[in-house]
């Protein structure tokens, strides 16, 4: 089922840059189009390690403008404890994730 953005005519429903101070952000993609991000497909996961800035990809605030709704499922969770990264999931990292922010 879709999610309805802000309902405010005036609001821009891409999320703005922002660090999280006390927790680590993991989002697991699962399925539709994912507004905030650019080159992102069903099951890829991101890491945004506590205090490292993020937030929307390039393009996204401005195609977000007008928008009603989102037809994407995803899952966040924000730990507070810091998250350990394994072998395995460096093996599997994209070393290249963080350049999908510069234009």
């Amino acid at each position: 089922m879709p999610r309805l953005y802000d309902y405010h005519p005036q609001s821009i429903p891409a999320p703005y840059n922002h660090s999280n101070i006390d927790s680590d952000e993991v989002l697991y993609y699962v399925d539709g189009d994912f507004m905030s991000r650019n080159d992102i497909d069903a099951g890829h996961i991101s890491l945004h390690p506590a205090g490292i800035p993020h937030g929307p990809h390039p393009g996204a605030t401005e195609r977000s403008i007008g928008q009603v709704k989102t037809d994407e499922l995803a899952v966040m969770v924000d730990t507070f404890k810091p998250l350990k990264v394994t072998e395995e999931a460096m093996k599997i990292a994209d070393g290249d994730y963080f350049k999908s922010w510069l234009e």
